[in-house]
């Protein structure tokens, strides 16, 4: 913080001392237009070679740029589109360029990262990635998590991991959770989603980030992804990055895609169709519409549990497999977006942008075995004996007591006789789920957002953009297939257990200036700002049958929806949290090789966590003109979210072979049973990171790149282990009734500060591209990720002798962070991931190839907490895992193209332990990050009509 400023005062004496206008400088005016069909180019970067000065053309194709010579070289670049240089002669005013189109391009424009004009990857002073349309649009998935986990190694994502978790998956970026990364839309923020990763994997547990699944992907002419802190220039959250989604402003034509495809083993069908049209408005404006439309089946990657197939055996009626592992199903998938700009005056624009979505995941939960030493606590049986309600307790037959009922090791047919004598008197639940059951969780996802602003000014002074937004997230969970098995007989199978509400408003004025030195290569950029933003999360009850205590609690049946209990009224809530801040930011080209960037910024969370000062600096050395070093160091901040800081959630998260399925309770941090385990008030976590890299472009069409990074953080957010309870302690948690009525909790976790860490990187990538011919070109590119996260400080575990005020008979030893939250922290995501893609078209024919390599990683079978379970290490490690993807493309029209693939040619997985898989049935770990699904085959079907 104090470098940056100490970077940033030496900028302001520097300008104020010595500000003037250049006069040498030379205006250029004209416009661009495409090639093919006479059209204008809106967005087209034009920068003087050797310089980081430019513009980007209007709507209208046109542009004006002060150049500082009259003998200036121009570059004419846009995505698609050739490069084309011109060479001003000393009267030159006025050039008109004519664009063709180009079969690939390395030189993408970016605007991420800098608040000065879109510049070449080459010219940044942090490491950005860019993926165009064909990456978007390429491979099987209709998923953006997976097309960035496809072709960025250091973008991580784990397998469905359930719960909240399996319907707005996070991801990782850099070693660092999806919450610390800020995703913005045309350079706007966006929102978070309403969903919280509780059953999210290493870092990502607990973790609340933006659903990238709700812009549909045709709308997008790239997504920028910058990796490298930028707290001081995005806000605060952006430790790991930031991913910029630029949408199209096309002003005519209409673009289609249809997806369709299945894996090899004859599920996880789906059809994706999209649409995207510009239209051209008065006063040089555009409307560019987009719609996309999913539909996923579920897949199935079960064995029948080890219990399942006893209990088929004993004539049970039980489902094979008896409980699914596997992708969620998508259903009813529908999303729309838009983009509109247009003139207000000749120097200042109106714009807005947003869209809304709705779609329905669904998952399934544990099976709920009706026998056995395995069935179901507090339903199917007390301990080792077989649950009964006494329905008439003050009259007829002693249920619990009378020797004809059946023991857990009885036949279905012994329990069905007992169900029909004691019919009346007795119930079991046997008579509703003779075969058990298997629980569906799920949500119905809707998401809405609009920005609208108005930017002006001038190339040579002063520009401004004000903006306001609004967006909200609405996840309502169901479940069905279940119980509250506290209302015995009378309880319905189907709940609404929850809601939650994220709505965010922001409101935000931007300027920026050139300001002229003499000493300096060109002006400085003096951007400054502010915003306010208010963030609200509501937490909704759930319908009174998925929470409340039934007539039969009070003979020991468990209270609430079975596997994801309803929200009590008394833990619902809204909390509303708002906060300001304003930055400064300038950069210049301090010689014709040194350009400088420094950035401050003060960010006050005026109800609860105070003001935070953080500041960024960076630099970029052009050694000679194809060899380029650069350089970063920033900081960070990240306060937990009102969500994270106030949410009550109690579900089955495992199985003990003694306790059977695991309730665990997600407390707030303050909730008095989560202070007595060494729960305390939230904090900020605070980083600190640096990097370093270079670029060298090896020859006309081939550029290397490598960065270093390295984040420390100190506070760490994150969730605890489940930290498990003893019997002694569970009884005084009851005995207190101070989680509703819900009982029998056997872990309990809660957010904490616990933790620092420490995470070092190294990003290397190789791209380059050919053109043989106006209709021949290859492509290809080689990207390798070293990540490494390492534990630097954690509480260590203490002894507890009293909980609740009450003394303990039987001290409890814990820790917050469990041995198995520090497997996940440390190795559940792989150290190496190297992607390796190949691109070839000729003429009517195009061919992509894609190998992903994923290096081994570890994690705790069955989710145990210690690794251990009777005194046996239940620690496993997967090896490594190369996967090959293939598609095949064909043109017969310049509009349309009809392409076939196939990922993960060679069907690679990998299995869970033999042990896990009787168990729970799954036949690949519950946490893996490669797809778990194997081979599949699609068809893509794109057309682009004028």
């Amino acid at each position: 913080m104090t470098v940056a400023a100490r970077y940033f005062g030496l900028f302001l004496l520097a300008f104020l001392g010595t500000a003037s206008v250049a006069s040498s400088q030379v205006t250029v005016r004209g416009t661009v237009t495409d090639g093919e069909t006479a059209t204008p180019l809106p967005g087209v970067t034009i920068a003087v070679r050797g310089t980081t000065l430019g513009t980007t053309a209007a709507v209208d194709g046109s542009y004006t740029l002060q150049v500082p010579t009259s003998d200036a070289t121009l570059v004419f670049r846009f995505i698609g589109y050739q490069t084309q240089e011109v060479v001003l002669s000393s009267n030159t005013e006025e050039i008109n360029v004519i664009l063709m189109p180009a079969i690939f391009g390395l030189d993408e424009v970016v605007i991420v990262g800098s608040r000065r004009q879109p510049r070449l990857l080459k010219d940044s002073a942090v490491p950005v990635d860019v993926l165009g349309v064909s990456d978007l649009q390429s491979l099987a998935t209709t998923d953006v998590d997976q097309i960035l986990r496809s072709q960025i190694p250091s973008y991580n994502l784990q397998s469905y991991t359930g719960d909240e978790a399996a319907i707005v998956r996070p991801a990782t970026l850099r070693g660092l959770p999806t919450d610390n990364v800020i995703v913005l839309v045309n350079g706007k923020r966006r929102h978070r989603s309403a969903s919280i990763a509780l059953s999210g994997s290493s870092l990502n547990k607990g973790a609340q980030g933006p659903d990238l699944n709700m812009v549909p992907t045709i709308a997008l002419r790239q997504l920028e992804i910058l990796r490298d802190g930028a707290t001081a220039q995005y806000g605060a959250d952006a430790v790991a990055g930031v991913f910029n989604l630029q949408l199209r402003e096309d002003q005519q034509g209409v673009r289609s895609l249809l997806r369709t495809g299945q894996y090899s083993r004859g599920d996880g069908r789906y059809v994706h169709l999209a649409t995207n049209a510009g239209f051209s408005l008065p006063r040089n404006g555009f409307l560019n519409l987009s719609a996309e439309y999913r539909d996923v089946q579920s897949t199935v990657r079960s064995v029948q549990r080890e219990d399942a197939g006893v209990l088929t055996e004993r004539g049970y009626p039980v489902n094979n497999p008896a409980q699914i592992w596997g992708s969620p199903e998508v259903s009813h998938s529908i999303i729309g977006f838009f983009n509109a700009g247009l003139d207000v005056t000749p120097r200042i624009r109106a714009y807005a942008f947003g869209g809304g979505g709705r779609r329905t995941e669904e998952y399934g939960f544990f099976f709920r075995a009706p026998g056995t030493e395995t069935a179901r606590t507090s339903v199917f049986r007390f301990g080792t004996e077989r649950a009964v309600i006494d329905l008439k307790p003050d009259q007829g037959p002693d249920c619990k007591n009378d020797d004809r009922l059946p023991g857990l090791n009885a036949s279905n047919q012994e329990v069905q006789a007992f169900i029909s004598e004691f019919k009346g008197e007795c119930f079991l639940f046997n008579e509703m789920f003779p075969g058990g059951f298997t629980p569906r969780f799920g949500g119905d996802v809707y998401d809405l957002s609009l920005v609208t602003g108005l930017r002006g000014g001038r190339q040579d002074g002063l520009n401004w953009d004000v903006s306001v937004s609004g967006a909200r997230s609405l996840i309502d969970y169901f479940l069905y297939n279940s119980v509250n098995a506290s209302f015995g007989p009378d309880t319905p199978n189907s709940f609404k257990p929850r809601s939650y509400f994220q709505q965010e408003a922001e409101v935000s004025a931007a300027f920026s200036i050139p300001l002229a030195i003499r000493q300096l290569s060109s002006p400085i950029n003096l951007a400054w700002g502010a915003t306010w933003r208010t963030e609200i999360f509501e937490s909704r009850a759930g319908d009174p049958l998925s929470w409340q205590v039934g007539p039969y609690a009070d003979q020991g049946f468990s209270v609430g929806a079975n596997g994801y209990q309803g929200l009590n009224p008394i833990f619902a809530g809204r909390w509303i949290r708002p906060n300001i801040a304003v930055y400064v930011d300038a950069e210049a080209d301090l010689t014709q090789r040194f350009l400088g960037n420094v950035a401050v910024r003060y960010e006050n969370y005026t109800t609860d966590f105070g003001g935070t000062l953080n500041g960024k600096a960076a630099v970029l050395y052009r050694a000679t003109d194809r060899i380029s070093l650069r350089a970063a160091a920033s900081t960070g901040f990240r306060a937990p979210t009102p969500g994270q800081a106030n949410l009550n959630v109690f579900r089955t998260t495992g199985f003990s072979k003694e306790k059977g399925l695991i309730e665990v309770g997600l407390l707030p941090s303050t909730h008095p049973i989560a202070e007595a385990l060494g729960g305390e008030l939230l904090t900020p976590e605070l980083a600190r990171s640096i990097s370093s890299g270079l670029v060298v472009e090896l020859r006309e069409g081939l550029t290397l790149t490598a960065d270093f990074f390295n984040i420390k953080f100190e506070d760490r957010l994150s969730l605890t282990g489940n930290i498990p309870i003893t019997d002694e302690i569970v009884q005084i948690i009851d005995s207190k009734d101070l989680l509703g009525g819900v009982t029998n909790i056997r872990e309990v976790r809660f957010y904490s500060n616990d933790f620092s860490t420490r995470t070092n990187g190294l990003d290397l990538l190789l791209a380059g591209e050919h053109e043989w011919s106006r209709t021949h070109a290859s492509f290809g590119s080689i990207a390798w990720n070293w990540t490494a996260t390492e534990l630097t400080h954690f509480t260590s575990p203490r002894q507890i002798t009293s909980f609740l005020g009450e003394t303990l008979e039987n001290p409890l030893t814990l820790g917050l962070l469990t041995r198995q939250r520090r497997i996940e922290l440390e190795r559940l995501n792989p150290r190496h991931r190297i992607v390796v893609t190949y691109r070839q078209v000729a003429n009517q024919w195009s061919g992509l190839l894609r190998v992903n390599w994923f290096d081994s990683w570890q994690h705790c079978r069955f989710g145990s907490s210690t690794c251990r379970i009777d005194g046996v290490e239940v620690l496993d490690e997967f090896p490594s895992s190369w996967i090959l993807d293939a598609e095949i493309g064909y043109a017969p029209h310049d509009s349309w193209t009809i392409t076939f693939g196939i990922s993960n040619v060679f069907d690679v997985v990998r299995k869970a332990h033999i042990q896990e898989s009787l168990r729970q049935g799954n036949l690949a770990p519950r946490s893996s990050p490669i797809d778990p699904n194997g081979t599949g085959l699609y068809l893509r079907i794109t057309s682009h009509l004028y």
